[in-house]
């Protein structure tokens, strides 16, 4: 019987101990810090939107439900041109659509505040300056080829999927 005892013991002491020395590993996970950007709609020359940071975009189709705002899990689907209409990217062709949260900063700059205000089913036109884009860098591919020159204005035709509450 103390045999019993003294082996539940030692269980329920190296139990606790496991937990004590395992809860530093069970925080909370938090994904990377998220902000909004500042900006504002300074103009409209026909249909095209200008904003205050120099992005412009044309509202295809407006969608429905509520708006996107920043911070916010964003699934879209688009195609990415070169002002010469040379298609440079696209998740359509991928088959995968785009998964991101504006304001985290994984991608450029002018795609991510072209979709704030997007709603579901919606579709823009992003005109992308390059210092909303690439800017004087240019992208390349695995191989080292320059598939993005630098300072390129780039277009962006974009049809929002999902917005994940």
């Amino acid at each position: 019987m103390t045999f019993i005892v003294t082996r539940v013991r030692a269980v329920v002491v190296a139990t606790f101990a496991a937990v004590l020395i395992s809860a530093g590993c069970f925080e909370e996970l938090a994904g990377p810090p998220c902000a909004a950007k500042a900006f504002t709609i300074d103009s409209t020359a026909g249909d095209t939107v200008i904003t205050s940071t120099g992005l412009r975009y044309i509202e295809v189709a407006a969608g429905g439900g509520p708006a996107l705002t920043w911070c916010k899990s964003v699934s879209v689907d688009y195609d990415a041109y070169l002002l010469d209409s040379t298609k440079f990217d696209s998740s359509r062709d991928l088959g995968v659509p785009l998964r991101f949260v504006p304001g985290v900063g994984d991608l450029i700059d002018g795609f991510e505040q072209g979709v704030i205000g997007m709603r579901v089913a919606g579709k823009r036109r992003f005109i992308i300056p390059p210092e909303l884009g690439y800017g004087a860098t240019p992208l390349r591919d695995g191989s080292g080829n320059i598939i993005v020159p630098a300072n390129s204005t780039l277009i962006f035709d974009v049809e929002l999927l999902e917005i994940v509450q």
